[in-house]
């Protein structure tokens, strides 16, 4: 592999450990890590990695990964921009969801407290329609640009998207999305930050302080994943350094040392344990590179 980036671009980072890039802090080396930070330069990547065939991620913030034999994408630079204009709010797609909505909230527009303090990218969040506490990003999504895996580029209105709970069709389609705007509303900083504050507290109180990926399953429908694991008594049970979390059964924490197949055996343990006592199959809510879910 020759590819080179100038330093405007982004840079090609050979056996990379992703463990320093997730929030759980696990998994191996990626064969390519591209930190990208302009359009050319992911352009450069994209192509690169489609002419060598060989497999292509992209990384938000972080989430369950092992090693990955292929091209792992990271959006900096130019994608963490973020800018505001009337009730309009953009932003890169490697820009931090975080930071999006404390840039509403300082500029008095409404919309985003639900989903405060998911830790996703804007990108990662509209690609699985991230959501927590009755609202999703859709509910605000007006538009994106997207890039396909082979350096083509397009714009979609959220509307022209198919999506559901904590899925879009850009799962399927494997397309990145460079930038996002949102449609938000004005309200007073005052309701702003009492909404948010509302939320931080229901998520303080319901998430462990440990590194975690968040919510391992989604929530099957009329029901609570966290609500079936515990209802099998598996809260604390650890595969080496991994744990389920004793304060959220759907939370697998990194108790120091775990490794990525500590957490898939805890996954099995899960789905099974939940499938046998309640007959209802538990769906992965995080993302896998390098390891099989069977």
């Amino acid at each position: 592999m020759t590819l080179e980036l100038a330093g405007r671009d982004g840079d090609v980072l050979a056996e990379e450990l992703l463990s320093r890039h997730t929030t759980l802090r696990i998994g191996g080396p990626a064969r390519w890590y591209c930190r990208v930070r302009t359009a050319e330069g992911l352009s450069r990547v994209l192509g690169a990695a489609c002419d060598t065939g060989e497999p292509l991620a992209l990384l938000g913030m972080g989430s369950n990964v092992d090693g990955f034999p292929g091209w792992v994408v990271r959006l900096e630079g130019d994608f963490l921009r973020i800018a505001i204009e009337g009730e309009r709010l953009t932003a890169g797609g490697g820009a931090a969801l975080g930071g999006a909505c404390a840039a509403a909230a300082r500029a008095g527009l409404s919309g985003l407290e639900p989903i405060f303090g998911i830790p996703s990218s804007i990108g990662g969040a509209v690609r699985i329609n991230a959501g927590a506490y009755g609202g999703e990003i859709f509910d605000v999504l007006e538009s994106v640009r997207l890039v396909g895996r082979t350096g083509s580029r397009r714009e979609s209105t959220a509307a022209q998207i198919p999506h559901g709970y904590r899925w879009t069709e850009l799962c399927d389609t494997g397309e990145i999305v460079a930038e996002a705007t949102l449609r938000l509303r004005p309200a007073s900083r005052e309701e702003i930050e009492q909404r948010t504050r509302v939320v931080a507290e229901k998520r303080r109180g319901a998430l462990p302080v440990q590194p975690n990926a968040g919510s391992i399953f989604k929530n099957p429908r009329g029901d609570y994943a966290g609500r079936l694991i515990e209802a099998c008594g598996l809260k604390g049970e650890r595969r080496g350094d991994a744990e389920i979390s004793i304060r959220h059964a759907n939370v697998i924490v990194n108790r120091g040392r775990a490794r990525s197949a500590d957490v898939l055996a805890l996954m099995r343990l899960m789905r099974d344990s939940v499938a046998e006592k309640f007959g209802v199959t538990l769906l992965p809510e995080v993302e896998f590179l390098g390891l099989k879910w069977d």
